[in-house]
């Protein structure tokens, strides 16, 4: 019972994230209320997107792109004839290519999308809480 609360509150703490943006001429212009409408709006947009098919296989193949990335580094540090400076550069370029890739979960894709949405109007974006 204690796991369950604590999950709902987490899925709650993660839902309420929203951007914070930067006191530019845009927002100075338009006022704090106009800018949540339009901070609503765009994060509306990007849960649209991510329920779509392209949004769900681009989802799909951040994660898949981590697994790839090491088999590639692997296979290029083993071209070099070193084996044990093959084994260090493949676990490098893996884990650089699964860093990437780790990090395009829904959640980044949705701030990302959210982010070029505020852009694309004037606003700019500090940061999420």
């Amino acid at each position: 019972m204690k796991n369950s609360w604590l999950v709902l509150l987490l899925v709650l703490g993660a839902c309420a994230s929203k951007p914070k943006l930067y006191p530019n001429d845009k927002l100075k212009e338009v006022g704090k209320e106009a800018a949540q409408k339009d901070i609503d709006k765009c994060i509306a947009d990007a849960d649209e997107y991510l329920e779509s098919s392209e949004g769900k296989k681009i989802a799909k193949s951040a994660g898949a792109g981590a697994a790839i990335g090491a088999t590639i580094g692997a296979i290029g540090g083993a071209l070099t004839g070193d084996f044990g400076g093959s084994l260090v550069r493949g676990a490098a370029v893996g884990t650089g290519a699964g860093a990437v890739g780790g990090a395009l979960s829904p959640d980044e894709l949705k701030q990302r999308y959210v982010n070029q949405c505020l852009a694309d109007q004037g606003y700019r974006v500090l940061g999420w809480d």
